[in-house]
């Protein structure tokens, strides 16, 4: 005979278990997505500001060959630099998407093993 209120009490914890490990997962993905944002502004603030410098760089010319070597020079820069920002932010995401998956993982596995065994 299933004794009902020993079910009960595991089903209780179960789904206290799997609610902290919900709340851990969104406590992770909230920081994290923090994080990225603040690199992100950081990073168009940056690029704002060089913005600006290239811009004065470009007004102090004395030749159009000098424009082009500078032009050419700067778009080289940019892409190199959006290129590594963009390695970067991919980077972050996966990682954090991994990590706040972690304790979701880590539930669905107990709760298998859980019911496996009451199997």
């Amino acid at each position: 005979m299933i004794d009902t209120t020993k079910t009960a009490e595991k089903f209780v914890a179960l789904g206290k278990d799997n609610l902290a490990a919900m709340t851990e997962s969104s406590k992770i993905w909230t920081a994290g997505v923090k994080d990225l944002t603040e690199k992100a502004t950081a990073t168009f603030q940056s690029s704002f500001q060089e913005s600006m410098d290239a811009f004065k760089a470009l007004t102090s010319v004395k030749s159009l060959q000098e424009a082009v070597a500078l032009q050419s020079t700067m778009a080289r820069t940019a892409f190199e630099k959006a290129m590594s920002v963009h390695s970067s932010m991919t980077e972050a995401s996966l990682k954090l998407g991994e990590e706040a998956m972690a304790p979701l993982t880590a539930r669905v596995t107990a709760c298998v093993e859980t019911f496996a065994k009451a199997a």
